[in-house]
């Protein structure tokens, strides 16, 4: 039976769950550096006159307390109170203009400000910072929304290019509930410290969409996750893949059923006890190891079933192989029965596996064993040995009396699980049969 490779489709996962906002944080400081070029000295003061403002210092003369005042990097026209800016003004320096209303000296209120960079505010200002309704540009960058103390708080709506992100902000960061678009990538849902973080649901450019839990940026959590094949997953993710308890199916078009996998993940991979389920109805219950029937595991065809040890998605140890009634025993080496064991050996019905496996591992594989090999609570433990053609259980053996070493004449043992564990023997086999029986028939 071919092993289902949906590996590559773990790997689209993890592409496509890499995608994190990158948000740009800017604040607007009160005096932004002037041009490293200048040809007065520091503590020299200047006069800056621009004839594209003939018409607004015009206006600034005509209202009461206007003044213009020198300084080291500019000129200020407008209103003064005390030898500070104090009222409506217009402010030149090199390369940057602001026109607005200060108080004491400072920005405050509505203002509209150029940098020599060409990035643009205009909103409300408040001790010379932008608090309040303010519109922000930078090349193809801009802001609209709420500012506090110079940084982006608040509901407001950012776009780079085709980066579009409308939603909550603090302190100049993405943070609570918010849609980022970017590359045709979808993501609705909470954002703290710039990545997503908490529920959201993502629909991706390619058609894929996921629904649950992130963590700084990746799934992380209960999730849903489906391909635009078709295909599912329902389960527990982390660091953006699959890791954990969960379900994966598949439609099949062409034979009309479902290819379905439940069990454990890890690493975006079948990797522990699980369930896979063909569209033809044949199953697998069993051990996965890196997306491979691997370990102890059972399978059922319509006409024959296997059960016992495989190795990357082969039959491959002690099993049991049932095809049209006919069951043969013994020891696989990739898919094929190189050494078949006599029926005789396996009269009482027990697993077929010698107890040179670990019987922890040879009695914890799935429930279904359990339950056929392991006696009830509360019974006592039996212990089924062979002598020449005879088998022997043992029904009054305690615990401690039960030797579990390489002793050759035993076959296996049955103890309750929780009890289940190894020691040293007191005696071997032969003398504990003739403790207990005074005659042992050959």
């Amino acid at each position: 039976m071919q092993q289902r490779n949906d590996q590559l489709i773990g790997l689209q996962v993890q592409q496509n769950l890499k995608l994190n906002p990158t948000i740009a944080s800017i604040s607007i400081p009160d005096d932004k550096p002037l041009s490293p070029i200048s040809l007065v000295k520091p503590q020299q003061n200047i006069h800056i006159y621009n004839k594209d403002y003939e018409d607004m210092i015009e206006m600034l003369k005509r209202m009461a307390n206007y003044q213009e005042q020198d300084y080291p990097n500019g000129t200020f026209y407008g209103q003064m109170l005390n030898g500070k800016k104090h009222g409506q003004g217009l402010m030149l320096l090199h390369g940057r203009v602001c026109e607005g209303v200060w108080q004491n000296d400072r920005k405050h209120g509505h203002c509209k400000e150029i940098f020599d960079t060409g990035e643009t505010f205009e909103g409300e200002y408040q001790n010379g910072k932008p608090q309040g309704k303010g519109v922000y540009i930078r090349n193809n960058e801009s802001y609209d929304g709420q500012w506090v103390n110079g940084f982006k708080h608040g509901h407001g709506i950012w776009k780079m290019g085709n980066d579009f992100y409308e939603g909550e902000w603090k302190f100049g960061k993405i943070d609570g509930y918010g849609v980022y678009i970017q590359n045709n990538n979808k993501y609705t849902g909470s954002f703290r410290n710039n990545l997503k973080h908490g529920h959201g649901i993502e629909n991706f450019a390619n058609g894929d969409l996921y629904n649950g839990q992130f963590c700084n940026g990746k799934p992380e959590g209960q999730g849903t996750y489906i391909w635009n094949n078709g295909a599912e997953f329902r389960g527990l993710f982390k660091n953006g893949v699959r890791h954990g308890k969960g379900a994966w199916s598949k439609w099949d078009p062409l034979k009309e059923g479902h290819f379905r996998y439940e069990g454990m993940f890890e690493n975006d991979k079948k990797h522990g006890e699980g369930v896979f389920t063909w569209p033809s109805g044949n199953y697998y219950v069993g051990s996965f190891v890196n997306d491979y029937r691997h370990g102890y595991g059972e399978m059922f065809w319509k006409d024959q079933y296997y059960k016992g040890y495989w190795e990357r998605g082969m039959q491959h140890g002690d099993g049991e192989l049932c095809k049209n009634g006919v069951i043969k025993k013994g020891r696989f080496e990739n898919n094929v029965l190189t050494n078949q064991r006599s029926n005789s050996m396996w009269e009482s019905g027990e697993s077929n596996f010698k107890l040179a496996n670990n019987l922890n591992q040879t009695f914890s594989h799935c429930s279904s064993q359990r339950s056929k090999y392991m006696p009830a609570i509360g019974r006592k433990p039996k212990l089924i040995m062979r002598k020449g053609d005879k088998t022997i259980i043992l029904d009054s053996l305690s615990i401690n009396d039960i030797p579990i070493e390489n002793d050759p004449d035993f076959l296996t043992i049955c103890p309750e699980p929780a009890r289940q564990k190894k020691f040293k023997p007191k005696m071997n086999c032969s003398q504990l049969l003739k403790q207990h029986f005074s005659t042992l028939r050959k």
